[in-house]
């Protein structure tokens, strides 16, 4: 019998955000890779059923949506999988396993276990989240400083194995950089088709905004706060200017969020 692979705590932005990965090989399992490169196989996840679930009038299909405060998601049953969509009812705080998929570029869930859970387990979900997250941003910082210094090579990987970081993170953070490349250049090109039709203004208040945020987490040498980053930057610029810095910054692949509402740059 196949070995069950292990399910990862995540919130909901990381699934949303990440990039979903469809294996070649037939019997390869599919996964998606987060921003802060961590390679998911199955989730585990705590949130709240905010539409009331739907099954098929064959009952071959069901599906319900969550929101964890950080997204919103579809979760979907298919065949004997749509008694999990039975189980629960719009407004209930749920636990759910299952694996990630992709349809038209949205992500979502594919239920393979739901529990109604106590708010408790809400409080435990997000405190184990934030440590398994803050567990691999440590090995995560030390990988991406080793792969953008010497890529994949026979030097990174002794070199990866003497700090404690497995050659999968490096591997990870190729393909996480390869993914994020393919993902600009065809955000470049629609732009550039688009260019045509609109023309749009540079705004030369963001760039700067944008350059002292780089500049700051750079010079800090490690994550930062959102909190930290406008209160630093507050007498330069308003807080809304900065709040669409950071953001464009994260959409360009500039910085990443090893933990939510933290920053580092890439």
């Amino acid at each position: 019998m196949k070995k069950r692979l292990p399910a990862s705590r995540v919130y909901l932005r990381d699934i949303i955000e990440g990039y979903y990965v469809k294996s070649e090989g037939d019997f390869e399992p599919n996964y998606l890779i987060t921003r802060d490169a961590r390679k998911v196989y199955r989730v585990k996840v705590v949130a709240t059923v905010v539409r009331e679930p739907v099954i098929s009038a064959d009952e071959t299909y069901g599906k319900l949506q969550i929101d964890d405060g950080t997204g919103t998601i579809w979760v979907l049953g298919f065949r004997d999988d749509t008694r999990f969509i039975r189980l629960v009812k719009k407004g209930d705080l749920v636990q759910i396993i299952g694996k990630v998929a992709e349809w038209r570029d949205d992500k979502q869930i594919l239920v393979e276990g739901i529990a109604k859970v106590e708010p408790n387990m809400w409080i435990l979900h997000r405190f184990e989240t934030l440590k398994e997250k803050v567990e691999h941003a440590r090995k995560a910082k030390i990988a991406f400083e080793i792969y953008d210094k010497y890529g994949i090579t026979a030097k990174a990987k002794v070199i990866a194995k003497n700090r404690g970081v497995s050659e999968e993170m490096l591997l990870t953070i190729d393909e996480l950089y390869t993914m994020m490349l393919e993902q600009r250049t065809l955000e470049e090109e629609l732009f550039e088709e688009g260019a045509t039709e609109e023309v749009n203004e540079e705004n030369p208040e963001l760039e700067k905004a944008k350059e002292a945020v780089l500049s700051l987490l750079r010079e800090k040498g490690k994550a930062l706060s959102h909190k930290f980053i406008v209160k630093k930057l507050s007498q330069e610029f308003d807080e809304g200017l900065l709040e669409e810095a950071i953001t464009q910054l994260l959409a360009e692949g500039e910085i990443y969020e090893p933990e939510i509402g933290y920053y580092e740059p890439l």
